[in-house]
């Protein structure tokens, strides 16, 4: 049901588990990655790692992938900058007009989820596409500290 990236540390789940959806990149530091060792913990063992997958083609596949895509903020705020976007959001979340819920929750987690009413509310605000978004969740989910 799982690979593993041993040189990254991340696993790649290869069929839905509990809450990870099939394809999605679990990196040690996520709260998911503790599903992960249950799994292990019931007896099981990961599959040879195959590398990443690719984006999932099928509209189904897609939204199950959008609902499982986590990555830490670090992540995030350095894909931002790679992006050139960093600055952007930062004056958004400086703006008195941004919605008072989705400034604090972008200030106060430590995770953020690609299905997350304050990743919708800024990256409208930020005039970013879904497949943008896609592209920037799956580039960020690689980036280690």
């Amino acid at each position: 049901m799982f690979s593993k990236d041993q040189q990254q540390g991340r696993v790649v789940c290869l069929a839905d588990y509990g809450r990870i959806k099939a394809g999605a990149i679990v990196p040690e530091s996520n709260e998911l990655y503790a599903d992960v060792e249950a799994w292990l913990a019931e007896g099981n063992t990961l599959a040879a790692f195959d590398g990443y997958p690719e984006l999932p083609m099928n509209e189904e596949q897609l939204q199950d992938w959008r609902e499982s895509a986590v990555i830490s903020r670090m992540q995030a705020e350095i894909q931002l900058h790679r992006e050139g976007l960093l600055e952007q959001l930062e004056t958004i979340i400086a703006d008195p007009d941004t919605d008072l819920e989705s400034v604090i929750a972008w200030q106060k987690s430590t995770e953020v989820r690609r299905n997350s009413s304050t990743v919708a509310t800024l990256s409208e605000q930020m005039e970013l596409t879904d497949e943008r978004l896609d592209q920037m969740f799956q580039q960020a989910a690689m980036i280690e500290a």
